[in-house]
């Protein structure tokens, strides 16, 4: 009897080392206690080392799932854009200088981005907006005395650019450049001005406060594809 009971016990025991040996364990590669036992790049969390703005959740995703570690298949924002959506030649990007509290500086649309800037905080876009040099862009100028600073103020790419000039002493320049259609609206009190507004052509004049429009002649204001 007592052998009998000798054997059963060591039975159980090499069922659980068995057992655990099964139990999936962090992978050696990516463990770690602290972002200083990570490569360059990467930071600690919940004990794997992954690229920086990325998460493991280890609930729903398996622990040696690499290409979630190594965020292969997410779609990364721009740190320009306050959020981003889309994809392909459709991505857009959203500089909310009320939410971002980054307008201070240069507003700068990444390359590949339909962008939408927002100067809606007072003094906000005050050291100049650039649009992405092949990308469509809107800029809403509506906070008092928004994108009135920098020697460029508020310059477009060859995309569609759409210039919205609502706040008071908004918009000390714009310029359309080779943009395939700009439209630049003035309604803000002192806003603009023919000398700080550049059309694409004088022939896209609209004639309110120098403003321009796409549409006054479009054979020459509306080139878009």
């Amino acid at each position: 009897m007592k052998f009998a009971l000798t054997s059963v016990a060591l039975l159980v025991v090499m069922f659980a080392v068995a057992t655990s040996c099964s139990i999936t364990k962090k992978s050696g590669d990516y463990a770690c206690t602290t972002s200083a036992d990570c490569n360059s790049g990467r930071e600690c969390s919940e004990g794997f080392c992954v690229l920086h703005g990325t998460s493991i959740d280890a609930s729903q995703q398996p622990i040696d799932a690499r290409s979630n570690i190594d965020g292969g298949g997410s779609n990364s924002c721009p740190s320009a854009c306050t959020s981003c959506s889309g994809s392909g030649t459709m991505k857009t990007c959203t500089i909310d200088c009320a939410a971002s509290g980054t307008c201070g500086q240069k507003v700068t649309c990444p390359a590949g981005y339909i962008c939408d800037v927002k100067c809606n905080t007072a003094g906000a876009c005050t050291k100049g907006v650039a649009c992405p040099a092949t990308g469509a862009c809107n800029v809403t100028c509506s906070a008092n005395g928004s994108c009135t600073g920098g020697t460029s103020g508020v310059t477009c790419g060859t995309g569609k650019c759409d210039v919205q000039c609502s706040g008071q002493s908004s918009c000390k320049d714009v310029t359309c450049g080779a943009s395939c259609a700009c439209d630049v609206t003035c309604t803000g009190q002192n806003s603009c001005g023919f000398q700080n507004v550049s059309c694409t052509s004088n022939a896209c004049r609209s004639g309110a406060g120098g403003a321009c429009s796409s549409t006054v002649n479009p054979d020459v204001c509306d080139t878009c594809p």
